[in-house]
């Protein structure tokens, strides 16, 4: 029995140390956080994740430097919505692994944190998938990247790739899931971190999270003059954009903004929107949306 009480204290103790170690947390709780210029650092923090020390001189490490993940928690922290700790579950790398049951004493929350969305947001050292991912690839993205965040606010529509790329949740039109849900086994990293050698450190893709629309063609789906995505994208911003202004006029015209015709034209609206490239992980829904809000004029009016 004390034999075996003695192993549980040293394992313990290891584990404890080993938490330590990964996460750069030293005896004088020294931040060994990203050099990344608008950072939030704390030097009296344990939660930075020092990631840097081991891997800094990395590709993947230095494109993230490039990505908007890296400024996440500052971009939440100077936005305008009204700041919750759990909104660090998507803007911060650690709300889900530091606690008071690690650190006794040290809450984490908006003013301790300092990581953004970043190493440990994805990947874990006690992971045993591929590439050390905490999720797969397919579900990892969309944790963050949906709509039921519901941190924002009431009724604020804050992300919406998920129910874009899905072809869902919108008023007035049938469920219609994005074409490419069948060609893309692994989702959104097919696009977004597609790069041509791993070994180098890249504008698009890779860690910059950058969709590299050169895939497109090389996938053999978009090859052709007439339909690459070079020819295609400009003529799609032009009429999604047209039909956005078109719809956002209705709206900021209508008196009445509790009709049940104005939340729907508006929620149709916030959709594209939020999807971040207005509509571009499904086209053929973003159209739908918007048709679906301007049929809703004569009601508004």
């Amino acid at each position: 029995m004390k034999q075996a009480l003695l192993f549980l204290g040293l394992s313990v103790l290891m584990g404890t140390i080993a938490l330590f170690s990964l996460y750069g947390y030293d005896q004088n709780s020294t931040l060994h956080a990203a050099p990344v210029a608008d950072a939030v650092t704390d030097t009296k923090t344990p939660f930075a994740e020092g990631c840097d020390k081991c891997h800094g001189h990395e590709p993947a490490y230095q494109e993230w430097r490039q990505a908007g993940h890296s400024h996440a928690l500052v971009n939440l922290i100077e936005g305008p919505y009204e700041l919750n700790t759990s909104c660090l579950s998507c803007h911060s790398a650690g709300y889900e692994i530091f606690s008071d049951r690690v650190y006794p004493g040290h809450t984490y929350n908006v003013k301790t944190a300092v990581n953004a969305v970043s190493c440990a947001s994805c990947h874990s050292h006690t992971s045993k998938s591929e590439h050390l991912l905490v999720k797969p690839a397919k579900h990892l993205c969309v944790t963050c990247h949906k709509m039921d965040c519901g941190c924002a606010g009431a009724g604020i529509v804050h992300q919406s790739q998920s129910e874009m790329f899905l072809g869902r949740e919108g008023a007035g039109v049938k469920r219609m899931p994005s074409p490419h849900v069948r060609a893309m086994k692994k989702r959104c990293v097919t696009c977004h971190m597609v790069k041509e050698n791993p070994e180098t450190v890249a504008q698009h893709g890779g860690h910059t999270f950058k969709a590299e629309l050169s895939v497109c063609s090389t996938a053999g789906c978009h090859d052709s003059a007439d339909n690459s995505m070079e020819v295609k994208l400009p003529q799609y911003r032009a009429e999604i954009e047209a039909k956005m202004q078109a719809v956002k006029t209705m709206l900021d015209a209508t008196s009445n903004k509790t009709s049940q015709a104005y939340l729907d034209a508006k929620l149709n609206y916030d959709m594209v929107k939020g999807d971040s490239g207005y509509g571009l992980h499904n086209m053929p829904y973003a159209n739908a949306l918007l048709d679906y809000s301007l049929s809703l004029k004569s009601e508004l009016e």
